[in-house]
Order: C-alpha cells, then sequence, then structure tokens
C-alpha cells in the first residue's frame, strides 16, 4: 500500500479526479495545488497532480516539483484533450488519463515507485552489501 498525495484544486474527493484510485488500498491524503504546500510536504511514496483543468499551472507546479526535489514520482492525471500539451520538460515521471481504470492505475504507481528506488540503488554502490562487524556480503557477486 503506497502513501499517495494528490495535489488538486478540485473540491471533491479523490473519486472526482481519479475514480480509480477510490477503489485501491493505498492511502491519499489531499492538499491544494499550490506551490507553498510544497514547503512541509508530507512523506510520500508518489505524487499526484491533477492536470486536467489548468494545464499552464500544473506545468508550472510540476516543474517546480521537480526542481525543488519531493524525491517520489510524480504522476499527472490528464484528460485526452490536455495530452498533447504535455511534454517532458515539464519534469514528471509518468501521465494518467482520469479515465484509467484500477490496474492502470496501480501499476503505474508500482513502475513509478519502482523506477525511483531501482534509480537510488544504482546511484549508492553499497546497496548491495549487508554489513555486520567486519563481515560484508555483497549480494550483486
Amino acid at each position: 500500500m503506497a502513501r499517495i498525495l494528490l495535489l488538486t484544486n478540485s473540491q471533491g474527493a479523490s473519486a472526482e479526479v481519479l475514480p480509480a484510485l477510490s477503489l485501491l488500498q493505498h492511502q491519499v491524503r489531499i492538499l491544494p495545488a499550490v506551490g507553498s504546500v510544497l514547503v512541509d510536504i508530507p512523506e510520500v511514496d508518489c505524487l499526484f497532480v491533477d492536470a486536467r483543468r489548468d494545464l499552464p499551472s500544473s506545468k508550472a507546479l510540476s516543474k517546480l516539483i521537480a526542481t525543488t526535489g519531493a524525491g517520489c514520482p510524480i504522476i499527472l492525471i490528464a484528460t485526452e484533450g490536455g495530452m498533447p500539451a504535455m511534454s517532458a520538460d515539464w519534469g514528471f515521471d509518468d501521465v494518467i488519463l482520469d479515465s484509467a481504470g484500477p490496474a492502470e492505475v496501480d501499476a503505474r504507481i508500482r513502475v513509478a515507485i519502482g523506477k525511483l528506488e531501482a534509480a537510488r540503488i544504482a546511484a549508492d554502490p553499497t546497496s548491495g552489501e549487508i554489513k555486520s562487524g567486519e563481515v560484508v556480503i555483497d549480494e550483486k557477486s
């Protein structure tokens, strides 16, 4: 079960933004989609940004999150009409349609978290080592 932060300016529940998310067992916390929430962002495994309506604001927020280093994957929630406007320079890790089903939403969450974890392990050469006193076991060898 992942801890998810959903940034949206929608007044409704997460079921309004991404209906499939409410059918999954993930812990979802909702905060306003404004840059000021990044000052005291809770510890989460994945961050969703509601990009269904206000694309320019979503782009700016996504770039801000990516440059400040949230430490978790950023997934944009979009409509089909908004997809052509999105590009890699927005700083997000993945994008998902608001009409996606539970299996797709869950798979994208797991893959995004897994990619980040794999990158962290690759960046730390001692991550595969188990140490106990003088004994070191390298799981990679």
